[in-house]
């Protein structure tokens, strides 16, 4: 009994039923021809889940509009190069169904890689070991970014693949099911590397958005943002993971490590963010979403904070390990502008803090309900240039109109000389909040003679209301200031 053959594409990998080669079709692949109509050919002539075969060389196309239900596959040496300005080596628009592997893509400083646009999503597409470069800020936009989706991008993964010289790298718009995993990006020269921003549109969006194992150096801008704007949109995206990045050594003064405005029970953990050799950037990690989770990140030096939730509830800061912030190395911040002033119901637990200059955790909204716990704050006095004018608080408190907790949190100043003219403090507290608790924390000096003061009272009446008991002040001039 005869069955019937079933073709079927699962998990963006096709099963090619017949292969074409574009040399077949004519392209010469000497990076002095031009290709377009040669590749073209080859890809109008793809049969069904087929595959377009590079062989190895350099093919100059003007722009090449691909078919879904295809396979694009390059052989080692095998690239594209952009002769056309402002456009992109592939448009993908409206298509579905395409696997893009082993080419390189180059927009030749004249345009970007791949486009998908117009008035449907892309559906299932995957692009894997590939190579996107060259591809400038001269260029308009969206030329200047490697690749763009203007629409939706669902069902689909970018993985494994190296951006190099560009302008800007991964820009989504809405997306669904999404995995952006193991790409490497270097020399990112104007905006960010991985940028997602959704909007309301007519199709079913914002689930399963996953970030993970990427790395890059020299950034101009975020390694990775995902955006809402303010006021809302009305788009929708939920609990996106970012998780196992590591991103170093930006080069512009506006930048960031990771930006998440978007997506409320982000999941961020495990990341590494380092800017030991570029000039001062923002944030470490800049949270603007409800109930984040940011556990296991490393900040490493070269921001000005560490991590900064801005004005959202309860994330949950835990295990994280910074350094080196020009400022604080964890706030919960305030912008009166955009009304972002509360972040109640945080819990800031376990995390280590070595030598930021001002602040190591700094209270600065509502953090009604919050509880600092379990903390290790280190301020070494001389590890600043300015240290002979500065005062380091480990906790700093403003106000906020219900209770919050500051309990079993280690402040520790190590250096045995201290620079004259630097003050240490472990717990600063600037407001009444009755109910508050500060409680069973040590405060402790390493130096040769007591120094600094284990709590300051900074009005003269701010404790009245707080609960304040068995506190360990070790070798500090003051146990109360």
């Amino acid at each position: 009994m005869l069955r019937p053959v079933v073709v079927l594409f699962i998990a963006s990998v096709s099963i090619a039923s017949g292969a074409v080669d574009v040399k077949s079709f004519g392209a010469a692949g000497n990076g002095i021809t031009d290709d377009t109509q040669a590749v073209q050919n080859a890809v109008n002539a793809c049969p069904l889940y087929g595959t377009v075969q590079f062989p190895a060389g350099n093919y100059l196309v003007r722009g090449i509009k691909l078919r879904s239900r295809c396979t694009y596959s390059g052989a080692t040496g095998a690239g594209l190069l952009l002769s056309a300005r402002n456009q992109f080596v592939f448009d993908i628009s409206e298509q579905t169904e395409i696997a893009i592997t082993g080419l390189v893509l180059d927009g030749n400083s004249l345009g970007g890689a791949i486009i998908a646009q117009g008035y449907a999503p892309v559906k299932t597409i995957k692009i894997d070991r590939c190579e996107f470069r060259n591809v400038v800020a001269a260029s308009w936009y969206p030329a200047n970014l490697a690749i763009v989706s203007t629409w939706g991008f669902v069902d689909s993964s970018i993985q494994n693949s190296r951006f190099s010289n560009i302008s800007g790298g991964i820009w989504l718009t809405t997306v669904q099911n999404v995995s952006i995993l193991n790409n490497t990006f270097m020399d990112v020269t104007q905006s960010d590397a991985i940028y997602i921003a959704p909007n309301p549109v007519g199709f079913q969006s914002g689930d399963n958005l996953r970030i993970a194992g990427n790395s890059g150096s020299r950034l101009a801008g975020m390694a990775i943002e995902i955006f809402r704007p303010d006021p809302p949109n009305g788009s929708v995206l939920t609990a996106p993971i970012i998780e196992n990045n590591s991103f170093s050594d930006w080069t512009g003064s506006n930048g960031m490590g990771l930006s998440i405005t978007h997506g409320d029970g982000a999941i961020i953990r495990g990341n590494r963010i380092s800017n030991t050799n570029g000039p001062m950037q923002a944030n470490g990690i800049e949270i603007i979403v409800a109930n984040a989770k940011v556990t296991g990140n490393v900040v490493a030096g070269g921001f000005a904070f560490g991590i900064a939730v801005q004005g959202t509830n309860a994330p949950t800061i835990a295990g994280n390990t910074i350094t080196g912030a020009a400022d604080s190395g964890i706030i919960l911040a305030c912008s009166n502008h955009f009304s972002r002033c509360t972040s109640k119901n945080s819990l800031i637990a376990s995390n280590v803090i070595q030598n930021a200059r001002l602040v190591g955790i700094k209270l600065d909204n509502d953090w009604s309900g919050s509880q600092i716990l379990q903390n290790t704050i280190t301020r070494t006095s001389g590890a600043w240039g300015d240290d002979n004018s500065i005062m380091f608080s480990g906790i700093h408190q403003s106000p906020a109109p219900g209770p919050g907790m500051i309990n079993i949190n280690t402040v520790i100043q190590d250096a045995v000389n201290t620079v004259p003219g630097f003050w240490f403090c472990g717990v600063r507290i600037n407001s009444q909040m009755p109910g508050s608790t500060v409680r069973n924390n040590v405060v402790r000096s390493n130096s040769a003679v007591p120094f600094g003061s284990g709590l300051i009272d900074n009005t003269g009446n701010a404790t009245v209301g707080w609960i304040i008991s068995g506190n360990q002040y070790l070798n500090v001039y003051h146990d109360i200031n």
